[in-house]
């Protein structure tokens, strides 16, 4: 599935980092040719619309341009989804639940069915397009409010109240950004037509977040609490601000769920406050390195949780961890005899080239040039005559020889020295991808990272069972009575801890070192996180996913 996402701001460059199979426009979505020239050009199944006007620093800019808001949130969605509606295209608007003021007629909170009470000019522009757009077809509308996301930056709602000096303590509901990109791409797959309220369960005061702040992220925050009447008195605000509690029923109606707010704003602000840990440290140790003498040792070597710091030019500089790239093309592949009898599994031909080509590519797409890959003595002949030192593909390639199969765990491990202080992406050799990982492995930065994707039958694989955020329970090898349909693809990234793990780990019942054992160990730690796969995947180590890879590969290039 393809995404078109309009709109270069916060929401939009969120939503296009966590979305492998999207894609931005940066056309205004108020010129209907541009937009339909996108359109052409892209060929989306699915439009998100996350361009508009919010003003800077606040709304009270959109007071006194409102001809320039009006324009972006109204005229320009309503554009937008006239151009979507003559190309068939499904249309999700992203909209705003602060066109509601005050208590609701239900005392449970404002319906996606109420007519709103908008006073602000902003909230008035958002609710005019909801307006028009909730009667067509083909058409979803997600209003969140108040977005808190665990990555900081200027429009998080934790940033916004850490600077105010005078906070006003009132009730609302709150959007979790890590839940609403989830939500998004649920209501995209499920074509969800009309408005959704798009809020976690439940609801926040200032007051909470805060103590929260002040717990996880800075212990001497302090502010002064006033009444929501002295924001404008005060000269604070232009206009009176929208507090409101909101119902979201349409949501449950779809089968389409959110933590409650209070688990959410927990792990979210644990997630910030690492993130905030992580740059203090970086910004400490680049000043550190700015006040050091001239050095003369020729080896000093400074680690840190995630910096790794080298002499260089007699000074001391910071390097962060580099994204290495691991293929593991090993093994007897016995199953694929008496092919294999002559030659590696991984240099058998899937369309046009060889299978090992498909997961370097994976890596190439994933911006990782260091790669190293790990084989049999046997053949590791073609893969050099085959790949040489990857110049030609614009990479630099290394290779180890694995002289007994012991598991893919066992085989990582001979990239200890190679990987180093840094992080490492590893793919099976006979794992291919219809999918671009870039997003997912250029934001990582410690723990570990697995992929999963549904089979028919999962008992040939590691298995993950999944809760329904997508937080990993458990995961097992194999199993005989599997606890999910949910198999663990070979694809996985890791900080340098990971050939820790492996030197503590012991032969399975088949004698080999199982990376499932080194994902339970970052699991155990509370490091590991899982991602879906949503593109196309094949573990080609059968007859029959060679056969299925070729095919989908050769009908792809026909319709080139």
């Amino acid at each position: 599935m393809k995404i078109l996402i309009f709109g270069n701001g916060y929401l939009g460059n969120r939503l296009l980092q966590a979305w492998p199979e999207a894609v931005m426009s940066k056309m205004r979505i108020d010129d209907k040719m541009a937009v339909l020239k996108a359109l052409d050009e892209h060929k989306p199944d699915a439009v998100v619309n996350c361009a508009g006007a919010t003003g800077v620093p606040n709304v009270d800019w959109c007071e006194s341009h409102q001809v320039e808001t009006f324009r972006s949130n109204a005229i320009g969605p309503m554009v937008l989804a006239e151009a979507c509606q003559e190309k068939n295209v499904y249309l999700l608007h992203l909209g705003s639940g602060c066109i509601f003021y005050g208590p609701s007629p239900d005392p449970a909170g404002w319906r996606e069915t109420d007519f709103a009470n908008p006073s602000a000019f902003y909230s008035r522009t958002k609710y005019a397009a909801d307006l028009v757009l909730s009667k067509l077809p083909n058409v979803g509308i997600a209003r969140l409010r108040m977005p808190i996301d665990s990555q900081p930056g200027p429009r998080n709602l934790i940033n916004k109240l850490a600077n105010y000096k005078q906070i006003v303590d009132v009730e609302n509901s709150v959007t979790v950004v890590d839940d609403l990109i989830q939500v998004l791409h649920q209501l995209i797959e499920k074509k969800g037509v009309g408005i959704f309220h798009v809020v976690n369960p439940g609801t926040m005061r200032h007051r909470d977040l805060l103590a929260l702040y002040k717990e996880l992220v800075d212990p001497n925050y302090t502010c002064e609490w006033i009444k929501p009447e002295e924001l404008v008195t005060r000269g604070l605000a232009v206009k009176a601000r929208s507090n409101c509690i909101l119902q979201s029923k349409r949501l449950a109606e779809l089968g389409i769920q959110m933590r409650p707010i209070d688990v959410a704003l927990r792990d979210t602000m644990e997630r910030y406050a690492q993130k905030i840990m992580l740059s203090r440290k970086s910004s400490v140790i680049s000043q550190d390195a700015e006040a050091l003498p001239e050095l003369t040792t020729h080896d000093l070597r400074l680690k840190t949780h995630d910096l790794r710091l080298t002499t260089h030019d007699s000074r001391l500089t910071t390097r962060p961890r580099r994204m290495k790239g691991v293929i593991l093309a090993g093994g007897k592949g016995t199953r694929l005899a008496p092919l294999t009898d002559t030659t590696n599994k991984h240099l058998l031909p899937i369309y046009n080239k060889p299978m090992v080509m498909y997961p370097l590519q994976t890596l190439l797409d994933a911006g990782i040039k260091d790669i190293l890959l790990v084989t049999g003595p046997d053949y590791a002949h073609q893969f050099m005559k085959l790949l040489g030192s990857g110049h030609t593909l614009g990479c630099h390639l290394t290779y180890r020889i694995q002289d007994q199969a012991g598991g893919i765990a066992q085989a990582l491990g001979l990239a200890e020295d190679y990987v180093g202080n840094d992080n490492c992406t590893v793919i099976l050799g006979d794992n291919i991808f219809e999918e671009n990982f870039f997003p997912h492995i250029s934001n990582f930065r410690e723990g570990a990272m697995a992929f999963y994707k549904p089979v028919n039958d999962p008992r040939a694989y590691g298995v993950m069972e999944l809760d329904q955020w997508g937080n990993v329970i458990s995961i097992e090898e194999k199993p005989a009575e599997p606890k999910s349909n949910y198999a663990q693809v070979g694809l996985y990234v890791y900080d340098p801890d990971v050939f820790g793990f492996i030197r503590t780990l012991k032969p399975s019942g088949r004698g080999e070192l199982e990376i499932t054992d080194v994902n339970n160990h970052y699991l155990a730690a509370h490091k590991l996180v899982a991602k879906p796969v949503r593109g196309i995947w094949w573990d080609a180590g059968s007859f029959a996913n060679i056969q299925a890879a070729g095919q989908y590969f050769a009908s792809k290039a026909l319709q080139k």
